[in-house]
């Protein structure tokens, strides 16, 4: 029983990730003027928050307001991942110096 409630906060706090990100770059698309991409990412961000709506209108009795809180964690930390994306490739794939064995 409480794994399946870890479980289901685990996935409603990485599905927030996910979409953020997308909804982050779909903005991106928007104001770089790239209509097709734009539109694309459009259908997928709707898609997905509809998707979770009707998760949590329906399927969730319990703990929503745990869920929606985990959900809303994962959308901030979805927003942050974008925004810091060129300085987490940096530290994470910068190349080994002299000094670095």
């Amino acid at each position: 029983m409480l794994s399946n409630i870890i479980l289901k906060h685990l996935i409603f706090f990485l599905v927030g990730i996910f979409q953020d990100v997308l909804a982050t770059y779909y903005y991106q698309m928007i104001a770089k003027e790239y209509p097709w991409r734009a539109g694309i990412f459009s259908m997928i961000v709707t898609l997905v928050n509809l998707l979770i709506l009707y998760e949590i209108l329906t399927g969730i009795e319990d703990q929503v307001l745990s869920v929606v809180l985990a959900y809303a964690f994962g959308n901030g930390i979805g927003t942050f991942i974008v925004i810091k994306k060129h300085y987490i490739k940096r530290v994470f794939l910068r190349k080994k110096e002299k000094g670095d064995i």
